[in-house]
């Protein structure tokens, strides 16, 4: 398995402080593989109605930056606009 934390190597440095406060909120200041649910589909849907879909991923609304970023386990980051989007999250 990949090291979790290798694929944040190149997080721009606008999200590395939101990445950790989160991280921090569970106690730690690493990524781990319990941070990435398995039984779970994150769905992020935007203001045209296209949606995008991610397994083993969780995500986080910076309502300062008005972004999304998407944390995948396997399939690194993805940073989306927070305006008009959508994330839910499907219980498998």
């Amino acid at each position: 398995m990949r090291n979790p934390t290798a694929l944040f190597q190149d997080l721009p440095a606008r999200w590395q402080v939101g990445l950790l406060e989160h991280l921090r909120s569970k106690g730690r200041d690493q990524l781990s593989a319990g941070d990435f649910p398995c039984n779970t589909t994150l769905v992020v849907r935007f203001e045209d109605d296209s949606e995008v879909r991610f397994q083993h991923a969780f995500a986080i609304r910076d309502k300062d930056l008005g972004e999304i970023g998407v944390f995948t386990e396997h399939c690194g980051y993805h940073v989306f606009p927070g305006g008009g989007t959508v994330i839910e999250v499907v219980q498998s």
